[in-house]
């Protein structure tokens, strides 16, 4: 038997014909047509297959593309999408710098151990690979962390942008009223402020005309009184003035005083000039003989010095107590004698 096939790229349809290899002509003309209708309809089945096929494909792909124009065009996928690239260039790009810091620091300090065989190129080298290492990985970790923080949070944002739009007019409108009210509450504590320091200024006027009117009437009644007492006091004075000038007349024509008085004065002269010369003497006396004592050391000069120390502190001394002495010794004899002065001269 020989064994046709036939294949489409679209579908394939197999076609399998069995033929003797010994027939006659009307038996193979016969096979012949079989065969040619049976490829007739397998064409057609194809066909048919092969137009379902693209209709498929393109109802697929025009979904497939409103679809993507859909997701394109949805305000959520744009601000999620722009939140995400944000977020991967913003924390990517910190990622990097705190990678390529950190990755060259430890590589530097892991260049240290070898440096005393390589004579120091390790530390350099290491920084280098340690910061190139260190950039990609932070890079790396710094872009997926910020475009899942990004995306999460710009998603967030804007799925709930409703509902944070209410919470801010809420707030909004919860501040305006709240405003109001403190407009209210200061407007009604203003004018009770005023009210009240009309009320005050009013009784302070008040008040003030009352306590004037008492201070005149006090004033008044005081300069009563002070101009009598100053008028009392004036005639006191007065008559004070008069006795003490009257009694100091007396006392100064008093014959007893004058001569007492003069007793006094002339006791004080005599025993003070006496004391001063007798102090004088004894002072010198006394200096000169304290001033034997450091002679030995002062070559003699202590004897005068001393004398004349102590003749000054014995002048000075001997005139007051003689002056003393004889200012009451003199104004007694005195003031004995002149009031015995009748039995003095009778005797």
């Amino acid at each position: 038997y020989n064994r046709v096939r036939r294949s489409h790229k679209a579908s394939s349809t197999y076609l399998w014909v069995d033929m003797k290899p010994t027939q006659s002509a009307p038996e193979e003309s016969s096979a012949m047509k079989k065969m040619v209708a049976y490829a007739e309809v397998a064409k057609q089945k194809t066909s048919e297959k092969l137009e379902a096929a693209k209709l498929s494909i393109a109802s697929k792909a025009k979904v497939a593309k409103d679809k993507a124009v859909e997701l394109a065009s949805d305000k959520t996928v744009q601000v999620t999408a722009s939140s995400v690239a944000g977020g991967a260039a913003i924390v990517g790009t910190g990622g990097a710098a705190t990678g390529l810091l950190l990755g060259g620091v430890a590589g530097a300090a892991i260049g240290v151990v070898p440096a005393i065989f390589t004579f120091g190129l390790s530390i350099p080298a290491g920084a280098a690979l340690g910061a190139g290492s260190g950039l990609v990985l932070g890079a790396s970790m710094g872009t997926v962390t910020g475009a899942a923080t990004g995306g999460a949070a710009g998603y967030g944002v804007y799925t709930k942008r409703a509902e944070i739009g209410h919470f801010i007019d809420k707030a909004r409108e919860r501040a305006t009223e709240s405003l109001k009210n403190g407009k209210a509450v200061a407007a009604n504590a203003e004018a009770k402020a005023v009210e009240k320091i009309a009320a005050a200024r009013s009784k302070a006027v008040d008040t003030f005309i009352a306590a004037k009117g008492n201070t005149v009437a006090h004033v008044s009644a005081a300069k009563k009184r002070a101009a009598v007492f100053i008028g009392s006091v004036k005639t006191q004075a007065a008559q004070a003035t008069q006795a003490t000038r009257v009694k100091t007349m007396e006392i100064v024509t008093d014959r007893t005083v004058q001569v007492t008085a003069a007793s006094a004065a002339g006791g004080a002269a005599a025993l003070g000039t006496s004391g001063a010369a007798a102090g004088l003497a004894a002072g010198g006396a006394i200096g000169a003989a304290v001033g034997v004592v450091p002679a030995l050391f002062t070559f003699g000069l202590s004897i005068p010095v001393f004398a004349v120390m102590g003749s000054g502190c014995g002048s000075a001394v001997g005139a007051i107590v003689g002056g003393a002495t004889g200012l009451l010794g003199g104004g007694a004899t005195g003031y004995s004698m002149y009031t015995q002065r009748e039995a003095i001269g009778t005797s």
